[in-house]
């Protein structure tokens, strides 16, 4: 799966504001309806929520992927975040996170949903990628490199 074929560069942003996971999250959603991605912050957000409260999304290295399924949803959606400063997310390892990928996929989609968060575990869990993605210079170079990443896997 092609990650790059969910989100465009304008999808990839740094430093959104929020202080807590839900302010964050509930940020991310609000981006993705001024955007109109989304029809409205219900039930998204909840439905986020709602998942983070089974266990952290925040995986532990600075890395959070939080996700859920939904209905009213026609495709997958992700946005990609970098926190430059890192940003407390409840994480596993208590470490704040820098490289966030939320993923929203319609309620029915099982396969797409888990084929996109485990090719996001697969490009953030090696090491060279996450220290491209980390020390890139904006989001406009953290898209060319997932972009140049998915053209490796056809």
């Amino acid at each position: 799966m092609r990650i790059t074929d969910y989100f465009t560069e304008e999808d990839v942003l740094e430093d959104i504001p929020g202080n807590t996971k839900e302010e964050i999250l509930a940020n991310l959603v609000d981006i993705l309806v001024a955007k109109g991605k989304l029809p409205s912050r219900e039930p998204y957000l909840t439905a986020l929520i709602k998942r983070e409260a089974l266990g952290t999304t925040a995986v532990g290295e600075g890395i959070a992927i939080p996700h859920a399924r939904v209905k009213n949803l026609d495709s997958l959606l992700i946005i990609a975040v970098r926190f430059k400063k890192g940003v407390g997310f409840g994480s596993l390892d208590n470490a704040p996170v820098h490289l966030l990928f939320l993923v929203l996929a319609p309620e029915e989609s099982t396969e797409v949903h888990l084929r996109a968060l485990a090719r996001v575990v697969s490009l953030l869990k090696e090491k060279e990628i996450k220290e491209k993605l980390l020390n890139a210079q904006g989001p406009q170079e953290i898209y060319q490199i997932l972009r140049e990443e998915d053209e490796k896997e056809g």
